[in-house]
């Protein structure tokens, strides 16, 4: 039988990957804490994701950035 749950975990506030045991991830939400393990190419997959999420964020900040500068420029 497989049990399946989601659970609303809430934002992060800070995480550790074990790096000399079990390849186990801890995620922290204040006292709370989520254990889990993953595999290379899960973790390979997740990187990716991440540094594409990093990557737009970053272009968007850039364009907002950008577009205060030109307005402050034209109100110059």
């Amino acid at each position: 039988m497989r049990i399946s749950q989601t659970v609303d975990f809430g934002q992060i506030t800070s995480t550790y990957i074990a790096s000399w045991k079990d390849d186990s991830v801890e995620l922290y939400c204040g006292d709370d804490k989520l254990i889990f393990t993953m595999s290379e190419d899960v973790m390979k997959q997740f990187h990716k994701r991440l540094g594409e999420k990093l990557t737009n964020i970053a272009a968007v900040r850039l364009k907002e950035a950008e577009e205060l500068t030109q307005e402050a420029s034209d109100n110059e």
